[in-house]
């Protein structure tokens, strides 16, 4: 079976969480809220991945820290995914959203499970404000 690498970053500034609004257009979950991230490119590894995607989608630049959790799931178009989302902390820049995302915030853990997103990422973002 052939699977895809994605990368996720639980990015944390001031005691909040950035939580990013998936585009009306996307193909994969359109206006549903996750952390940001995104595919592995060929001979990248993952954190300068994270490091690239949380870069284009938004602009800040931030430092990669521990692995937090492991996943999997299957879009939309069939492709299967397994990714890694790693614990990140804000460094610098300014928010600026890529067309890939419409709308960002920075929120307490526990207010996440107010805003449409998926069961697994309730669960995950709940387990990482259980931890810190």
């Amino acid at each position: 079976m052939q699977f895809y690498l994605t990368v996720k970053g639980i990015v944390e500034r001031d005691g909040k969480i950035l939580v990013l609004k998936r585009s009306a257009l996307d193909d994969h979950l359109p206006e549903v809220w996750e952390t940001p991230g995104g595919g592995v490119d060929r001979e990248e590894n993952p954190q300068e991945a994270l490091k690239r995607e949380i870069l284009e989608e938004t602009g800040l630049v931030v430092a990669i820290g521990r692995p937090f959790n492991v996943f999997t799931f299957r879009k939309d178009t069939g492709e299967f995914k397994v990714g890694i989302t790693f614990l990140c902390q804000y460094e610098s820049g300014e928010m600026k959203l890529s067309e890939e995302h419409s709308e960002y915030r920075f929120i307490k853990p526990s207010e996440f499970a107010e805003l449409p997103s998926i069961p697994s990422l309730y669960e995950e973002i709940a387990r990482y404000g259980n931890e810190v």
